[in-house]
């Protein structure tokens, strides 16, 4: 078997097969014979040699943007947490686990009152401020293995992993001391009762609705 017949049955790179084809038809066509063979096969060893170096980089391109593309897809863009979608997969994970290692799993929600007013009286960027604000101090308070995101307009939830009730509440009272009546918290823990990571939100969502009837309350004249 001739140098280029060998170069082109039997590849480093197979996706070089048919490249290489259609050079040894264009090089036959203008050198015929022995030297054409030659230059083709010297072609076919470049060819070769740089094609798995590219095709690497270019695997290595396409996995950076498909990690990028990923994490657009799971963040929140003004605030920088997760977003909802993010934040109901990291739940159904970490409700499996409390399951799987019999460990508590509370979850926060956190209500911005009054983003309308804000928005209409100081406008919007005055309210992008606030939930800006308000992302940062939960990346601040929080610990690595918690889990915050922004799951609607005014909304926000955390994930707390082996956190206990009252280790929520601890955490809900120092976000509510520095936000003060910027927001309003709700709270639930994971027991047996509870069916899936939605049912625990809807817990917490009832949560935050007692308490904010509990603080409008009427007082006496």
């Amino acid at each position: 078997m001739s140098d280029l017949s060998s170069a082109l049955s039997e590849p480093s790179n197979p996706g070089a097969t048919e490249p290489l084809a259609l050079i040894a038809d264009a090089v036959r066509e203008f050198v015929p014979g022995d030297a054409g063979d030659e230059l083709t096969a010297r072609i076919a060893a470049i060819m070769a040699s740089a094609l798995p170096a590219d095709l690497e980089r270019v695997a290595l391109e396409n996995a950076q943007l498909q990690h990028e593309l990923e994490l657009v897809q799971s963040v929140d863009p003004l605030t920088g947490l997760r977003n909802r979608h993010r934040f109901f997969e990291d739940l159904k994970r970490e409700l499996g686990a409390c399951r799987r290692y019999d460990s508590p799993l509370s979850l926060l929600v956190l209500d911005v009152d009054g983003l309308r007013d804000v928005n209409e009286t100081r406008g919007y960027d005055a309210g992008d401020r606030l939930l800006l604000t308000l992302g940062e101090l939960l990346l601040t308070r929080l610990r690595v293995t918690d889990i915050a995101a922004r799951i609607g307009d005014d909304d926000f939830a955390v994930i707390l992993p082996r956190t206990p009730l009252a280790g929520a509440e601890a955490l809900s009272l120092r976000i509510g001391d520095a936000l003060g009546e910027w927001v309003t918290i709700g709270i639930a823990e994971v027991d047996a009762s509870v069916t899936s990571g939605a049912d625990l939100l809807e817990r917490a969502d009832r949560d935050l609705v007692a308490r904010r009837s509990f603080d409008n309350r009427p007082t006496a004249a």
